[in-house]
């Protein structure tokens, strides 16, 4: 995984000491705890999976243009005027022990604020397809050989527009439902970059295979893909044979 880009998100929030005690959510996981948000948050949004693949391919045969393409619809959500309720309800769905989830809710909430912050900085604030793009490059990072930069999230970005374009439900989501579906798809990255990136750092083997196994079926739950058959670099997400 490239330092460039999506690991500006461990060292900006400095995640050694936020997740101190992530021994428990190692335990959580691995223990069988774990149930994908993905299932409990957003069962009525929108998404298509039988179409993802689908969508992918065409979007394949005629590329986006590169980073930047004019004319592209972006599907927006505006900011909440109050405090999101997902850091709260990803933390719960990941541990039933509440010290472990008022620990979890206040990392969530931070890697929300990191990522809001990494989003403006992408020219791509409060946007869904740019959350569904960082969201899989960090997927695809994590259990792939693939290298994910800048322009590769952008880029996905620009497909990401184009796949949510031509599902019908999202016109009719509710601005909440599009901020929701972008929070816990942020929670979700945020959660599986730092756990990963913290077992590498203690030389724990069976916690870092953990968190690749938290990202690929994440990704698979959510978008309906396989990272084992992703590739993703600044030109689009490809599916490989």
């Amino acid at each position: 995984m490239g330092k460039k880009g999506i690991l500006f998100l461990v060292w900006f929030l400095g995640f050694v000491s936020a997740v101190e005690g992530a021994a428990t959510w190692y335990n959580a996981y691995t223990g069988g705890m774990w149930n994908n948000p993905g299932s409990a948050l957003i069962d009525t949004m929108l998404y298509n999976r039988m179409m993802a693949e689908t969508s992918l391919k065409k979007m394949q045969r005629t590329p986006s243009g590169g980073v930047g393409a004019s004319g592209q619809v972006r599907t927006l959500y505006r900011p909440s005027s109050s405090q999101s309720s997902i850091p709260a309800k990803v933390a719960a769905v990941l541990s039933n022990d509440n010290a472990t989830k008022k620990e979890l809710t206040v990392f969530f909430k931070e890697g929300l604020q990191s990522f809001e912050q990494f989003a403006q900085q992408a020219g791509r604030p409060y946007d869904l397809g740019f959350s569904m793009a960082f969201f899989a490059g960090v997927c695809i990072g994590l259990t792939t050989e693939n290298e994910v930069d800048d322009d590769a999230i952008l880029a996905a970005a620009s497909q990401m527009d184009k796949l949510l374009a031509e599902q019908s439900g999202i016109a009719k989501a509710s601005d909440t439902q599009r901020r929701e579906f972008a929070e816990v798809l942020a929670c979700m990255a945020v959660f599986a970059l730092a756990g990963h990136t913290q077992a590498e750092e203690a030389g724990d083997d069976e916690a870092v295979e953990s968190f690749k196994q938290f990202a690929r079926q994440s990704m698979i739950e959510i978008l309906g893909m396989d990272t084992n058959r992703l590739r993703m670099d600044g030109r689009c997400i490809r599916i490989i044979q």
